[in-house]
Formats: C-alpha cells, sequence, structure tokens
C-alpha cells in the first residue's frame, strides 16, 4: 500500500468519525432538551405525548417496554442486589435493624462479660442465619464470609443473635467491621472489570468512532482496569481539559424474581448487567412510569436494553458481546427505521412547547464541557 492510499484511509475514517460525532452531538441536544421538558412539563397531555415519542425511538433502536408489577420483591433484598451490583453499601436505616442486634451493638464491650462459645457453634448458627439462607449467594457478601465469621465471634455477638440478625443488620455490620474486603471484592472481581477484560479493544473502539478523545478513552480503561471504576473525570491534554463519558451498572432486564429468594444474585450475573453512559441511564428511568393495570392494581412500565448489549454510549450506538459464549459473534441490531424522523419528531414538538419562558434550572447532562471529542 502506497503513502496516497493510506493517506485515503486516514481521510475517510477521519471522515466517517466526524459524520458520527455531528449526528451523535444532534441526538444528545435532542435528548438532552426532551429530558429537561419532561422535568418542567406538568402530567398532562403534552407530557404524554412527547413520552410517547420518546419510546417509539427508543423501540425503533430496539429497546423493549414491558411491564413488571409495582413490588417484585421487599425493600431489603432491593439493597442486596444494589450492594452487590455496585460494590457498595448505602442506604442503612437503624429503624430497620432488630432490637436484639440493636442491644448487643450498643453494650459496652470492655464492661459487659458474654459467654463465648466454640467456632463451630458459630459457623452453625452463621448459616441458620438471614446470612446463610438469603445473603450468600450474592458473590460480594459471600467473599467476606470468613472475615464476617471472625469480626462476628471478635465482637461478641452471640450465635442466638447471629440467628436472629435480619438483612439490615447484617449490611450494617459488615459496613462496619468488612467493608474493605467488601469494596476489594467490587475491584477486583465486579462487573466493570469483568467487562472490559473481555471487551477492552471493541469498548474502545466503539467511545473513539463516535467522537470521544482517545486519550480520555485510554485512561477511562485504565480506570476500569486497575479500579472496577467507570466515573467521568478531567485531564489535561495539550493545554485542554478533556472530560468524556461516565458509565453506570445498569441491569438489562427489570430485577424481577417474585416468590424465589434464591434466584435474586442471578440478576448480578454479568449476562444481566451493562455498562450504561449516565445520561443516557438517567434519561432511560425517566421514561419508566407507574401504570393502571385494572381493578386496583398498578405495575411499571420498564425500559430493556437490546438483548445481548453489555454497553451503552448512547440509545442508537450499543455493544454487543455473550459472556456465556465469549466465540459466538453478534452483530448489534440495526435501527428499524431512519432515527432523524423521530428526533426530528420530538425536536419539533419540544420547540413548539416554547419552554424559553420556564425559571430554568440545571439541563444536568444538557450541560457540557468540552466532553472529549475531537
Amino acid at each position: 500500500m502506497d503513502k496516497i492510499e493510506k493517506e485515503d484511509i486516514v481521510g475517510k475514517v477521519r471522515n466517517s468519525r466526524y459524520d458520527a460525532r455531528r449526528d451523535r452531538e444532534y441526538a444528545q441536544k435532542v435528548l438532552s432538551d426532551a429530558s429537561y421538558a419532561l422535568q418542567v412539563l406538568p402530567k398532562g397531555r403534552n407530557k404524554e405525548k412527547l413520552l410517547k415519542f420518546l419510546r417509539l425511538y427508543l423501540i425503533n433502536n430496539n429497546c423493549q417496554v414491558s411491564i413488571t408489577p409495582e413490588s417484585p420483591i421487599t425493600p431489603a433484598h432491593k439493597f442486596l442486589i444494589r450492594d452487590d451490583c455496585n460494590g457498595n453499601i448505602s442506604g442503612i436505616d437503624t429503624n430497620f435493624m432488630s432490637p436484639e442486634y440493636l442491644e448487643i451493638t450498643r453494650q459496652d464491650g470492655e464492661n459487659c462479660k458474654r459467654k463465648m462459645y466454640k467456632v463451630p457453634e458459630y459457623e452453625v448458627a452463621l448459616q441458620d442465619s438471614v446470612y446463610g439462607r438469603e445473603m450468600k449467594g450474592f458473590k460480594s457478601y459471600e467473599a467476606v464470609e470468613y472475615q464476617l465469621l471472625v469480626n462476628l465471634i471478635n465482637e461478641g455477638i452471640t450465635p442466638d443473635v447471629i440467628r436472629k440478625m435480619n438483612i439490615t443488620d447484617f449490611r450494617d455490620f459488615v459496613k462496619e467491621y468488612c467493608y474493605d474486603a467488601f469494596v476489594k471484592y467490587r475491584e477486583q472481581e465486579g462487573f466493570v472489570k469483568v467487562f472490559i477484560r473481555s471487551n477492552e479493544n471493541s469498548f474502545g473502539d466503539l467511545l473513539i468512532d463516535n467522537g470521544v478523545h482517545p486519550i480520555y478513552v485510554e485512561k477511562l480503561i485504565e480506570n476500569m482496569k486497575t479500579k472496577g471504576c467507570a466515573d467521568s473525570f478531567e485531564l489535561e491534554f495539550k493545554g485542554q481539559v478533556i472530560t468524556g463519558p461516565g458509565f453506570d451498572i445498569d441491569h438489562k432486564n427489570p430485577v424481577y424474581c417474585p416468590n424465589n429468594i434464591m434466584a435474586y444474585p442471578d440478576v448480578n450475573e454479568p449476562y444481566s448487567l451493562a455498562v450504561v453512559e449516565k445520561c443516557t441511564h438517567r434519561l432511560k428511568h425517566q421514561l419508566e412510569r407507574r401504570v393502571a393495570l385494572g381493578d386496583g392494581m398498578f405495575g411499571y412500565e420498564k425500559i430493556q436494553w437490546p438483548k445481548s448489549c453489555v454497553a451503552v454510549l448512547d440509545f442508537e450506538h450499543y455493544l454487543v458481546y455473550d459472556f456465556s459464549n465469549p466465540d459466538r459473534k453478534i452483530m448489534p441490531r440495526m435501527p428499524l427505521a431512519n432515527n432523524l424522523i423521530h428526533l426530528n419528531r420530538i425536536e419539533t414538538f419540544v420547540q413548539n412547547l416554547d419552554l424559553s419562558k420556564e425559571n430554568k434550572r440545571s439541563r444536568g447532562c444538557g450541560n457540557r464541557k468540552n466532553d472529549g471529542r475531537q
């Protein structure tokens, strides 16, 4: 290949990336304005019509809308799923702790002599407890089991109390006494790391081909590989401040395992998760709503990502991969129709709403500095 042919190929790639960046910037602006409109519009015909247009755009890009029961699982189990998914423990409320756990943890250990038991008695109590029955299946909690047992013994939590401890009690104890080990598991085996091990090159290409600065992509992937973290950041490059997208972990399908507690941990398996750009993730949940099912019953209208999707940059650009069969080659499905038709309709509708006179607050994802586009 001679020099002229190489330059021609480089030029075509550059033009292709420019076109992709331009189209994506237009989609970002339209969706950002639509997201703002959803925030300020009161309930009524206009809001419902905008939601309809946005859902049609999502369906065009192979997302699905499904209805789930209003309360499929308990709040305590939702917290467990979130802990295990994000590798972080938060939202602990003492109002939901058991009286036995509160009493024993509030006693002064130095002045309170408690009977000591043989280690096997603590082990049996732990397996008989809600930890052994319902929490151990979550890999992050299972990873701290030995340290949990040792600290329960060291802190004088007796076997009878261990058996009576509820999920909130164990979450509190793990956060207080095993938290470093809990977070370390995420940094080693959390979904972000599992994902990037198998998709480093294709994920980098997805971002670069859609206008994210290569230097930013390189640092983002480094953070994902070393820290298990895909948050956004700033860096300086040739006198410019470069920023770019950050990513959350999201469940591809609604978290819905009624009457089967043992199946709850499955929702955090790699095949059930995806890394999703934060603004796209936020807008997705804005489009979900509570709906009446009849006979006084209610459900939630949930948005599902395309099948086999493992990374979402925006609603039009995503990466597919099969964790159960890594050698399987999957091609992302094409949009059902020209996305510009849907985007133009959304843009025209929002413009006609004339929200310029509203007391505008921050548009969140609509306010972008240099987000690393070339």
